[in-house]
């Protein structure tokens, strides 16, 4: 399912003069779940809405951390994105790899979304070095 123009990219752009449009509903679900991790709960009118992934990075990295993560990330997907599925998280930092950067933190998150029978994917990867 298509449509030429549904919203704005985040952040918005132009090109050409034009703002940058998303044209199909699957690219408006991945901006959709992208933005919710990204921000953080008071930033906007809601004040409950965001995970605030940005304040993870200053914590102490443990599996305790990526749970509570976890726990987050399925709770605000379920109150602000309640037409998808999430169906895997993974993360990807220096407790699986040590060979990445301390401040990095990448998280794939893997659904189904109800509204167009199909599944996804989106990356977010937060990077303070």
């Amino acid at each position: 399912m298509s449509l030429q123009s549904i919203a704005p990219v985040n952040p918005p752009r132009r090109e050409s003069g034009d703002y940058v449009m998303i044209s199909s509903y699957s690219a408006l679900t991945d901006q959709n779940l992208k933005s919710l991790l990204l921000t953080c709960p008071g930033e906007r009118i809601d004040v409950n809405y965001g995970v605030g992934l940005r304040n993870y990075l200053f914590e102490m990295l443990s599996q305790s951390t990526l749970n509570r993560l976890r726990q987050e990330i399925i709770s605000q997907q379920t109150t602000y994105i309640p037409y998808i599925t999430i169906r895997d998280i993974k993360f990807n930092s220096q407790l699986n790899d040590p060979n990445l950067p301390e401040n990095y933190l990448n998280v794939q998150i893997v659904y189904f979304n109800r509204a167009l029978n199909t599944t996804g994917a989106s990356n977010v990867t937060l990077n303070l070095v």
